[in-house]
Order: structure tokens, then sequence, then C-alpha cells
């Protein structure tokens, strides 16, 4: 009989970030079609979420290796989930932008060139600002976007709950 070995790293981190690719996507509908603005209560409940799966993903992994899991372990695991994640919803938004809702760039220039404007912004000022939010806001600018920010703060957020998920084998010798 072959002895079955336990799931890797790798396996669960990408199943953990399968699921929050979905629901940051998910969440990004709601906010889309519901007319909310995109701010900092959706990032929260995204990086929440984020917590919460990576804590869930730490403890698939440590259930399945004797209690134990190193910080490097659970960074890298936590990197990886960010990193499935991001590309993940980085696709969902470009099909979404760039086949389902074509208008959705447009609109969200239009909203973004609203808010300068009450900031003051005028002129020259609001030219350049706009040109720089409308190459973030075409497809692609979008698909980079997301997936830029999703693997620096997944990592960042990996740093922390590494911390305290991580458990070392109490038998090892320093």
């Amino acid at each position: 009989m072959e002895e079955q070995r336990p799931p890797s790293t790798v396996k669960i981190a990408t199943k953990y970030g399968l699921i929050q690719g979905v629901l940051a996507f998910l969440l990004f509908l709601v906010v889309t079609l519901t007319g909310m603005k995109q701010n900092w209560v959706s990032s929260v409940i995204n990086i929440v979420v984020l917590v919460v799966l990576m804590v869930l993903a730490h403890r698939e992994f440590k259930k399945t290796h004797e209690g134990m899991m190193t910080y490097g372990q659970g960074l890298g695991s936590g990197t990886l989930l960010s990193v499935v994640a991001s590309v993940l919803t980085a696709v969902l938004l470009y099909i979404y932008v760039g086949f389902i809702n074509t208008g959705y760039p447009a609109a969200a220039l239009k909203a973004q060139q609203a808010v300068l404007e009450q900031r003051g912004l005028s002129g020259a000022q609001l030219d350049q600002a706009m040109a720089f939010t409308g190459a973030m806001l075409t497809p692609v600018g979008i698909v980079i976007t997301a997936l830029v920010s999703g693997v620096i703060v997944g990592f960042i957020v990996s740093l922390l709950v590494s911390i305290g998920t991580r458990r070392s084998d109490p038998r090892a010798v320093f």
C-alpha cells in the first residue's frame, strides 16, 4: 500500500487563491452593479476576506503537516495564494471590462473627473491627471493595476498573518 503524501503548499494555496479571486471579483461586481463607488470600505472587506482565507489555508497546511508550519512556509503559501487570486481576479476583470461592460472604463473615468473637479483641480492640472487616469482605466490598465496591487497587498498581509500562524517543531535544535 502506498503512503499518502500530505497536500503541498502549492495545492493548498492555489485552492484558497481561487476562492479569494472569485470573491474579490464578486465584490467588485456588487460594488459596480449597485452603483456604489470603489472606496476604502470595499478594500477593507477584500483584505479581511484575504486574511480569513490565508488563516484557513495555513490551518489546513498545519493539519496535514503534524501541526507545524515555519514562517517561510506561511509566507510562501500566503504569497502564492495572493498571486493566484490576483491573476484570477485580473482575468475576470479583463473579461468584464473588455467584453461584457465595455462602458465601465469611460464611466469610471467620468466619475474620477468629477472627484478631481470637486477637489479644485482645473485646467492643465486636471488634463494631466485625467491623461494618467485614462491610461489606468483601460482594460489592460485595470488588469495591471489589479495584478500589482493584489500581489503587493497580499505579500504584506502574508508577512503579518504568517507571524501569527507559524508553529515551529518544538523538537528542533537551533
